[in-house]
């Protein structure tokens, strides 16, 4: 339910972190009385869910790119001219702990109820006035409070949708964010709308669908998208996967293994970031168990920024999207020695990397990014057939340290990094549950000790790290050896970098004197 507290105490529910937001108002109020707050905090603020609040939509009468430097300038905060043909200044406060964001715009047509009417759903067409410390007044032109109240996402005007069609994504983000009924005309026209999101640009498809993997649910997401046709335009790789059977153990298609994978990926991205508890189940229990002492190294590797704001956790859904994405491609069906057959996908990881590194290039992500996904689609396998390598015992050093060599090598080259193992290892226990209906799935403890051990590795001291200091370089190397520099120095260094992670060689007295055993069984 909305809540019942006056529009006038709404501004007390902000948090202190915000406190730099109620000083850009009052500053934007001393220089373009009016200004009135807008959109989604309006409608957040009403449902009193405004705890997380890191962006502000403002409109004020004209020159907002004027007023917007004006106040910049006074307290500090980053200025941008995002639209000088539309009036649209962006302003950017970083000195917080969270990186805070406010659009500033002149209104629309000239006057507020004008602009209100030209947004897209009721609940996001209303706005707080401010005055000095507080919102004073609620406009509300179209009855965006009382489909609050219903529960209901409906549209401004019958032509809302048709002037933007990337309101068509919001309206399922929307959906499945705040739980609403999408109201019956509305909805019709979505459905008639699909094919126009081919004219939105890429990088607003782009934007639109990371908040929507985003969400606490972001399988529901992905598959009101499916229903409502929109899947095949935007993501049609991911729409290819429907109806794409496979054998045992797995229980169902690839689209619905990747919808599991989904789900498990965002709570564990959830509880990482300490969002949620992880399930209660026995399944969940024991994976938390497992990963609780990495849980402060997990935090600091995952919570680091790949590119644009978007951290490499939030990755960790898009990984559990495209893992599986080469498998219509590369599907054959061959017959066992028992008469009975079998699907098999060989080479999938690479055709999906492929096809993954060609949808996000579509979509404007960085090189960065793209080569991350690409890296983590490629390896996603490696942690199964570790597991079932070593199914009797512990994983070897030597396996760890060629896990995480092989997973960073596409992005950094010879030297291993721990954040692209560490993001595949925990794609693959999102993986793992997926494959099977039953929770626990087989051999669950055993699967979890393995991916402990691999983070253990890639994260704590005497794991990774201990090969970044290596005991014997190349300079000694052709030194010591009379050596060239080549092919054969870079061969033996990556040998001796193994034989160090595996604990083999301990000093630079023995690296040198395996470094001899390996030139004279080469000659």
């Amino acid at each position: 339910m909305v809540s019942s507290l006056t529009v006038e105490l709404l501004s007390i529910h902000w948090q202190p972190a915000q406190a730099a937001f109620v000083a850009l108002l009052n500053a934007l109020a001393e220089v373009a009385d009016p200004v009135y707050i807008v959109g989604g905090v309006v409608r957040d603020l009403l449902l009193q869910r405004a705890d997380k609040l890191n962006d502000l939509d403002v409109v004020i009468s004209r020159d907002a790119n004027v007023a917007a430097r004006r106040a910049a300038d006074r307290l500090g905060w980053a200025y941008y001219p995002l639209d000088a043909d539309r009036d649209v200044a962006r302003l950017v406060f970083t000195a917080g702990p969270t990186p805070l964001v406010c659009d500033v715009a002149g209104m629309r047509g000239g006057n507020l109820e004008t602009d209100l009417q030209a947004r897209d759903f009721t609940v996001n067409a209303m706005a707080l006035r401010w005055r000095r410390n507080c919102a004073t007044e609620l406009i509300d032109p179209v009855g965006g409070r009382s489909d609050l109240e219903a529960r209901v996402l409906r549209r401004v005007t019958p032509w809302s949708l048709a002037e933007d069609p990337v309101r068509l994504l919001r309206g399922v983000r929307l959906a499945i964010q705040l739980g609403f009924a999408i109201e019956e005309a509305t909805l019709v026209q979505m459905l008639r709308l699909g094919d126009a999101l081919r004219l939105v640009s890429a990088e607003r498809v782009r934007d639109e669908l990371w908040k929507m993997l985003a969400l606490s649910e972001p399988d529901k997401a992905l598959e009101m998208l499916r229903e409502f046709r929109f899947l095949h335009t935007v993501l049609p790789e991911v729409a290819q996967m429907e109806d794409v059977a496979q054998s045992a153990p797995h229980d169902a298609d690839v689209y619905r293994h990747t919808l599991r994978a989904v789900r498990y990926a965002a709570a564990l991205r959830d509880w990482i970031v300490g969002e949620r508890a992880i399930d209660h189940t026995p399944a969940g229990a024991e994976l938390a168990a497992a990963l609780m002492p990495y849980l402060g190294r997990l935090r600091q590797v995952l919570l680091e920024i790949v590119a644009a704001e978007r951290r490499l956790i939030d990755w960790l859904v898009w990984f559990a999207l495209w893992h599986d994405a080469g498998k219509p491609a590369t599907r054959v069906m061959e017959q066992t020695s028992d008469g009975s057959l079998r699907y098999r996908f060989l080479g999938h990881e690479e055709v999906g990397a492929r096809l993954a590194g060609q949808r996000m290039e579509a979509l404007k992500f960085s090189r960065h990014e793209i080569a991350l996904l690409q890296a983590v689609t490629r390896m996603h396998m490696r942690p199964h057939h570790l597991h079932t390598a070593f199914r009797n015992g512990p994983l070897s050093r030597r396996a760890c340290y060629r896990f995480f060599r092989d997973a960073s090598q596409s992005i950094y080259g010879s030297v291993a990094h721990a954040e692209v193992g560490v993001a595949t290892v925990l794609l693959s226990l999102a993986d793992y549950q997926a494959i099977f209906a039953e929770s626990p799935p087989p051999e669950w403890s055993a699967y979890v000790r393995h991916a402990a051990e691999l983070i253990q590795f890639g994260l704590e001291p005497g794991g990774l790290e201990c090969v970044r200091k290596p005991l014997v370089d190349g300079r000694l190397l052709m030194h010591y050896f009379k050596l060239e520099p080549g092919r054969q120095v870079g061969e033996l260094l990556e040998q001796l970098r193994e034989a160090q992670a595996a604990g083999e060689i301990t000093t630079p007295e023995e690296g040198l004197a395996l470094a001899a055993e390996l030139l004279a069984g080469s000659r």
